[in-house]
């Protein structure tokens, strides 16, 4: 039955249809009818009881393959990341530039952020996800290519960096819509929870891999390996179901799509409530993370291999704290959790700034990382949890949104690095954080009583 009116967060609009090529992947009922993907996930999770709580949705196939898509992706990231960090500083000697590089897929995320929900809504969204993961290949090629030339420099870098900015803002919504269609509703903060997981374990293990490789076969080897990895990712996501467009969903213009996903998550106050303190974590949060290679390279005359080390780091301890949240159901007062992570993201932040060894910094990184999976993991899972199924597309947009903030973050703290030198700008951010937090927790009540 259909119903007329708007959905609250919780209610079940009608589902895409998900297609399965492969015979052993086709649900149907008794007479033929081909099942929803959420009742295909039920029956899925029903039947992979010893994955545990935790774990509890890697029992569904595809869930899987999808899993590992984002686990070889995302490596692929990182390395990418940790070696335009590192390049960018070497070839400028600046802050300023390192950091105006880091935050250059903002402004064409926020851009692309506005038509990514509805893209991702009226698309088939396997072939989309594999379209961008195709450019994340060309852009890879493209950066090898021409430092093996020897033509390249910080305003190429910026380029690929703006780029890759569109393509987080087309895939993060695709994705969200895939996972809620592979596990179904019930799974769904679990899903996302070790979706995120699998992005700290990337953290963890790409950027350590990505340093050595900087340091033996130069940045056009990392490069040639980013490309590979985008390459493995594309051949996971062949093994997934088609998940095709609902053809009953309301066609509205761009425009008003975006209009009403905004008034959607204005008129629900705990959804509101994620998104702003979600947002405002990070944005005071990512300015750290985003220069942590010129950090290390200032402070401690870090080795390539040892900005890989201090983000590995840092992703032992955003996967220590994703499958922490992973393991949070309703009830159990997650907002307070999330709540609670901008604390740990604040000492942590201070702690590496005012005892500057890198020793003590490489240990302290893990509280940075466990406080970062709470405003992630834990955030966007509420966010995706929170929203109607007509709507989840659009609030996952809104979420990726708030990257394009980012820049009022990053260069300010880049700036203050020159002006003020390194240790005393992270020092002067962790007590911003600190400040805003006691204040959100204070006011926020709906969201600190979030179950």
């Amino acid at each position: 039955m259909v119903t007329s009116g708007p959905l609250r967060p919780g209610d079940t609009s009608p589902s895409e249809r998900v297609t399965d090529p492969e015979a052993d992947s086709v649900a149907t009922s008794d007479s033929g009818a081909a099942l929803s993907a959420p009742r295909l996930a039920t029956r899925s999770a029903r039947t992979s009881g010893f994955f545990g709580r935790t774990f509890e949705s890697l029992g569904n196939r595809h869930y899987r393959f999808l899993w590992l898509g984002v686990m070889t992706g995302m490596s692929g990231t990182q390395m990418q990341f940790l070696a335009r960090g590192i390049l960018a500083y070497d070839i400028t000697n600046s802050f300023t530039i390192t950091g105006l590089i880091a935050v250059g897929f903002a402004p064409a995320s926020l851009f692309g952020s506005f038509i990514g929900g509805t893209v991702a809504e009226r698309m088939e969204k396997r072939t989309l996800i594999q379209i961008l993961q195709a450019g994340q290949v060309i852009i890879a090629l493209g950066v090898a290519t021409m430092i093996i030339v020897g033509v390249l420099t910080w305003q190429y870098l910026l380029i690929a960096s703006m780029i890759q900015g569109l393509y987080f803002a087309f895939m993060m919504p695709a994705r969200q819509l895939m996972i809620q269609k592979t596990v179904g509703k019930e799974l769904m903060s679990n899903a996302v929870s070790l979706n995120s997981a699998a992005m700290s374990l990337t953290t963890m293990v790409a950027p350590a891999i990505g340093g050595v490789l900087y340091g033996f076969v130069g940045p056009e080897g990392v490069y040639l390996v980013v490309a590979s990895l985008n390459v493995v990712a594309i051949m996971f996501m062949t093994q997934l179901p088609r998940f095709d467009p609902d053809p009953n969903a309301p066609r509205r213009s761009v425009a008003s799509n975006v209009v009403e996903g905004f008034k959607y998550v204005r008129q629900y106050k705990e959804l509101l409530s994620v998104l702003v303190f979600a947002g405002v974590v990070m944005v005071l949060t990512m300015p750290f993370r985003m220069l942590l290679p010129a950090f290390a390279k200032d402070v401690y005359d870090a080795t390539p291999f040892q900005v890989g080390a201090l983000t590995a780091m840092t992703g032992i301890g955003s996967l220590m704290g994703a499958l922490g949240m992973a393991s949070l159901r309703r009830g159990q007062r997650r907002g307070a959790v999330l709540m609670g992570s901008a604390f740990v993201s604040a000492i942590a932040m201070a702690s590496v700034a005012g005892l500057p060894y890198y020793w003590i910094g490489l240990f302290l990184m893990l509280f940075v990382g466990v406080g970062e999976a709470g405003r992630f993991a834990l955030g966007q899972a509420l966010a995706m949890e929170l929203s109607d199924d007509e709507h989840r597309a659009r609030v996952a947009s809104i979420f990726e949104m708030i990257f394009g903030f980012m820049p009022f973050g990053i260069l300010s703290v880049a700036t203050a690095m020159e002006v003020f030198g390194a240790e005393s700008a992270i020092i002067g951010l962790a007590a911003v954080l600190l400040t805003l937090a006691t204040i959100f927790t204070v006011k926020f009540s709906r969201l600190r009583n979030l179950g």
